[in-house]
């Protein structure tokens, strides 16, 4: 049986149509861009650890020449989130290749290093680039106490 487009059958099959796509649209939503797992509220200074290793992620920056802190920039010196780790705050980074292993103090901040996030002074820019994003353990070993904290190598 051949239908014709004025049929009944028909136009009700094309008035489904935009139900369906929707049903099927609203379905793929969550596969297009899933949301990342929640994990909660980041610690706040006073729940992280001390001595206990945490894990953040590391990237590398280059520029600048003055911290938050109002010091020169220099190597051992690393931006963190100050609700997390407040600036002159001394901690052991862990986990990444030997040279970048070691004690950094909290001297900078930054738009873009919030939550478990640090942020590593180097010197080379293209090394800093190159550095990329790397998991890293994190420990607390001196909260905050002098915001003029010289950085330990």
């Amino acid at each position: 049986m051949i239908q014709r487009f004025g049929s009944r059958s028909a136009r009700s099959a094309w008035y489904a149509l935009p139900g369906i796509l929707f049903i099927v649209a609203e379905g793929c939503a969550g596969r297009l861009h899933p949301r990342p797992p929640t994990q909660g509220p980041p610690p706040s200074s006073a729940s992280l650890p001390s001595g206990r290793g945490l894990p953040f992620t590391a990237t590398a920056y280059c520029s600048g020449t003055k911290t938050a802190a109002g010091t020169k920039v220099a190597a051992g010196i690393v931006a963190a989130d100050p609700g997390l780790l407040p600036i002159g705050s001394m901690i052991r980074v862990a986990g990444l290749d030997r040279r970048y292993n070691g004690v950094y103090t909290v001297m900078d901040t930054g738009p873009k290093v919030q939550g478990r996030r640090i942020d590593l002074y180097i010197v080379d820019c293209a090394e800093a680039v190159k550095f990329g994003r790397r998991s890293a353990e994190v420990s607390l070993l001196q909260p905050s106490g002098n915001a003029h904290a010289r950085p330990r190598e």
